[in-house]
């Protein structure tokens, strides 16, 4: 076991990726609950006929959702991809990004911080190297 961390790395990195990855699943679940059960359930018909902005919000949705999925893997990738699909559903609606929803970007700029941290150790510059 290693118990130093390589030169150019936080210790801050782990705590912030797992917070991200505590959080993103949290989301995860509770969205993927309400978009499964609202494919499958017996209420799925919509109140009123859905117009293309309606469809681009749940594309955008489903897209941030991959994204922090994507995540877990590829923290930058996944989280400037679900940054980009909460701009876009937030282009659509603004609304997207009251409370509940301003926890979908949080959980995306914490991955796009840890993969920042582990990368740069938080810092500009290198690390002084002795000889």
């Amino acid at each position: 076991m290693q118990t130093t961390r390589p030169l150019g790395t936080s210790a801050a990195a782990p705590l912030v990726r797992w917070g991200a990855r505590l959080l993103s699943a949290a989301i995860l679940l509770f969205w993927g609950w309400f978009l499964i059960a609202h494919l499958f359930g017996e209420e799925a018909r919509p109140s009123r006929p859905l117009a293309w902005e309606d469809s681009a919000i749940l594309t955008a949705l489903v897209a941030s959702l991959v994204g922090l999925a994507v995540a877990w893997k590829w923290e930058l990738l996944g989280g400037a991809l679900t940054l980009a699909a909460v701009s876009i559903c937030a282009f659509f609606n603004w609304g997207v990004l009251a409370f509940p929803g301003t926890l979908i970007p949080v959980a995306a700029v914490m991955f796009v911080a840890s993969w920042w941290l582990g990368r740069h150790g938080g810092t500009n510059s290198p690390p002084e190297r002795s000889e």
